[in-house]
């Protein structure tokens, strides 16, 4: 994506405030239009004012006071059309600024796990930061300078040219000095402006990445270690960055000498010319002040490409996000068929996650309505997936799931995700109170409903003594929590959503023998109400349930009650055989 190109999109992203864009635009141009209406008329009071001393006489305040007048009336203009623009363009870009940040949020939020793994939070968060900054940035000099200089160029060179075509060649030739310089050295840091942005992401990732895990960089006494990473990254933001701060530092150098010399250029052609009557006093005190709005103008271009070479890195990497097509979205009119019975059928399911190793292989099973059936098998069999591919946090390359004869990729997602409560195998929490986290899936829900959902989970009791009860901050992820109440929790959450389906991933892995007891023993009216889906290691949670499903491979090897599995020499036989460390069942 050019630079051009970037920037042009940048300021596409107005267009849902397009008319006071454009109102701003217009005004830029009118600022641009009246800032040579002061040394045009300055050159007029001066060669008036040098005619009437030549000619010995009274100034004639009859000609030198419309001019004065005319001047006041435009810087009366130029004060408060600027103000306006500063005012309003202020105001555009912080308004679009929050607009494009929701957007990116939501986008991000949208885009399937699979999508979400391929790039680390702590980039996705620096991306969206940087990003937004830059636009903001952008919207904002644009109105306030950039616009209005690009068009005091486009007039300054042809009315130049039609006031003394002559003293306008050195302003051409100043122009073109900078274009080609401008263009020379964008051309050479542009690689290496990519480079640095890259080096930026990867030290955010790698801040992130540290900062999440802080616990085992502390308990393996890796922080040298950490610390040493970040700065090698560091030390490679700095080689990449240090060549383009030399480039553009010449550049200041050589507008600065350029602006002394362009001077010195009209001064000295210009008294040439008056010796020649080619131009008047006036004229050449025009000029100069020409002189000094072109180059401060071509300063603030020179500026302005500088900081979009830095900036469109980050701008492209920003909208290399919001291009990114979520792989699972709704299709055209997709099915809301509200609270659903939960009749569960897959039949001949397929999915791989890189397009080579099936890690579902022809999976096929059907749940009743209230019915709870269990997966079991060693790591890596496929559990979760086949649980995911339910509520299409992946979606399958081949095969049918279906939700009461519906397939769910014909449902809306938002209302196939309210039909399914997931308690996931880690606990997954917000740094938000206890009473915030529960209400997650339920934000309707009453004080009494939640006291019930987090009775039943057997979490009332800890909740009960935190310092401020439901209203306690748990912390990032929950981390003031044990993992047993951390579980709880979720469990908690997932039944206050109350949906006809519910998912258990694992739910009560971080819980003891007694706690896992009590609870199974009050989920079990929960349970039976609803379509549910365990997977467990514990033969604790799986014997109650109507079916058992034994994986391995992504394919299902086995399948009966548990009765009927322990009965015959078989998988999952073996697999009972070694928890309750015996030769045979």
């Amino acid at each position: 994506m050019s630079l051009v190109r970037t920037y042009t999109r940048a300021l596409k992203k107005l267009s849902s405030d397009s008319r006071l864009a454009w109102i701003l635009a217009l005004a830029n141009i009118a600022l641009a239009i009246t800032l040579f209406a002061e040394p045009i008329l300055f050159g007029k009071v001066i060669n008036t004012l040098a005619n009437t001393e030549a000619s010995q006489s009274t100034p004639l305040w009859n000609e030198v006071a419309p001019l004065l007048i005319i001047w006041i009336l435009f810087g009366f203009f130029t004060i408060g059309t600027s103000t306006l623009v500063a005012l309003f363009s202020d105001r555009l870009a912080h308004r679009q600024r929050h607009k494009v940040f929701g957007e990116y949020f939501e986008h991000v939020l949208h885009m399937p796990l699979k999508q979400q793994s391929q790039t680390h939070s702590g980039r996705l968060m620096k991306i969206m930061i940087a990003g937004t900054d830059t636009l903001w940035w952008l919207w904002l000099s644009f109105f306030r300078e950039h616009l209005a200089a690009f068009i005091s160029l486009v007039i300054l060179i042809p009315l130049a040219l039609y006031m003394n075509w002559r003293l306008a060649l050195v302003l051409i030739g100043l122009c073109l000095f900078f274009g080609l310089l401008t263009h020379f050295i964008l051309r050479k840091t542009q690689d290496l402006q990519q480079a640095i942005e890259s080096h930026h992401s990867d030290l955010a990732e790698l801040a992130s990445d540290t900062l999440s895990n802080i616990a085992l960089v502390q308990s393996f006494s890796r922080i040298q270690l950490e610390v040493k990473a970040l700065k090698g990254i560091s030390q490679k933001v700095l080689n990449a960055q240090l060549p383009v701060l030399s480039w553009w530092a010449i550049v200041t150098v050589l507008t600065k000498s350029a602006t002394t010399l362009s001077i010195l250029c009209i001064v000295i052609l210009g008294s040439w010319l008056y010796t020649k009557s080619l131009i008047t006093i006036g004229e050449i005190v025009t000029f100069i002040a020409f002189a000094g709005i072109f180059i401060g103008r071509l300063e603030q271009i020179v500026t302005f490409a500088d900081k979009l070479a830095i900036d469109a890195p980050r701008l492209q990497q920003f909208f290399e996000i919001l291009d990114t097509s979520p792989d699972i979205q709704n299709i055209p009119n997709a099915i809301d068929p509200g609270r659903c019975v939960g009749l569960i059928e897959f039949n001949e399911v397929f999915f791989s996650y890189n397009n080579r190793h099936k890690a579902i292989d022809g999976v096929s099973f059907s749940v009743n309505p209230g019915e709870t059936i269990a997966l079991v098998g060693v790591s890596g069999a496929g559990k979760s997936t086949v649980l995911s591919l339910l509520y299409r946090a992946f979606d399958t390359q081949s095969g049918r799931i279906t939700i009461d004869g519906i397939d769910v990729k014909n449902f809306d997602l938002s209302a196939l995700r309210r039909n399914i409560g997931v308690v996931f195998q880690e606990p997954l929490l917000f740094n938000r109170s206890i009473a915030e986290n529960l209400l997650v899936g339920a934000p309707n829900a009453s004080e009494e409903e939640i006291r019930k959902a987090c009775q039943r989970a057997q979490a009332l009791e800890f909740i009960e003594k935190q310092p401020e009860g439901f209203d306690t901050i748990i912390g990032e992820r929950g981390r003031i929590l044990s993992g047993g109440e951390r579980q709880r929790l979720s469990i908690a959450r997932a039944l206050l959503k109350d949906p006809p389906i519910l998912v258990l991933d694992e739910a009560t892995s971080a819980l003891d023998s007694a706690t896992e007891e009590n609870l199974i023993k009050a989920m079990s009216e929960v349970i039976r109400s609803r379509t549910t889906l365990v997977i467990a290691h514990r033969l604790s949670t799986i014997k109650n349930a109507n079916m058992i499903l034994v994986m391995k491979a992504g394919k299902i090897v086995e399948a009966g009650t548990y009765q009927s599995l322990c009965e015959k020499s078989s998988q999952f036989n073996e697999m009972v055989s070694i928890q309750l460390g015996l030769q045979h069942p």
